[in-house]
């Protein structure tokens, strides 16, 4: 599957007021799970997009991830083109760690909240804390004007209770793997 994501990442040390915000704006907690994502050494052909590929672990469930994006900026939406692809192959994780190598693992427990085509997670990242992301999600679609102002009406409104921008991915925040054993 192929989408386009409109995307801002900020740290959040307090997420009672995010949560608040999220209820005022129609926003409904959908579940609440923990992810293991394994980030695999890649090639910086692109610095400007900056590739990443990743396999999500969550429970029995594994998705490959492998997206281009900008740094985010703070105030800005971000454009991401991210292409998903379901894993029924338990040999896939021990098979893209000898091939490729893993760049580092990020563990996390995340909350999830939708409103219509816009995602907002709440997410503590071991090693790292408190994070905040918006992701306006498109499927194979171009991103319009009109979705560029709802999701600054979400930016604007979430701003003032969020920390500094995070300008890369949570890959970017945990400390890399020097080795990994299977």
């Amino acid at each position: 599957m192929n989408k386009i994501n409109l995307e801002l990442k900020h740290y959040c040390k307090d997420f009672k007021k995010v949560r608040l915000v999220l209820k005022e704006i129609g926003a409904k907690k959908e579940v609440v799970k923990n992810q293991k994502d394994y980030f695999f050494n890649l090639s910086d052909i692109n610095k400007e997009k900056l590739p990443r590929l990743k396999l999500r672990i969550e429970g029995k469930k594994q998705l490959l991830v492998y997206y281009e994006r900008p740094q985010f900026v703070k105030g800005k939406d971000t454009a991401s083109d991210v292409k998903l692809y379901e894993v029924k192959d338990n040999q896939l994780l021990s098979f893209l760690v000898k091939s490729l190598g893993v760049k580092a693992v990020v563990d996390k427990k995340r909350e999830v909240w939708r409103k219509t085509n816009t995602v907002f997670h709440i997410d503590n990242v071991k090693g790292v804390g408190g994070i905040f992301e918006i992701e306006l999600q498109k499927k194979g679609s171009k991103i319009t004007e009109a979705d560029k102002k709802i999701f600054k009406s979400y930016q604007d409104k979430l701003l003032p209770f969020l920390g500094p921008v995070i300008k890369g991915s949570n890959v970017d925040l945990v400390k890399p793997e020097k080795r990994i054993s299977l």
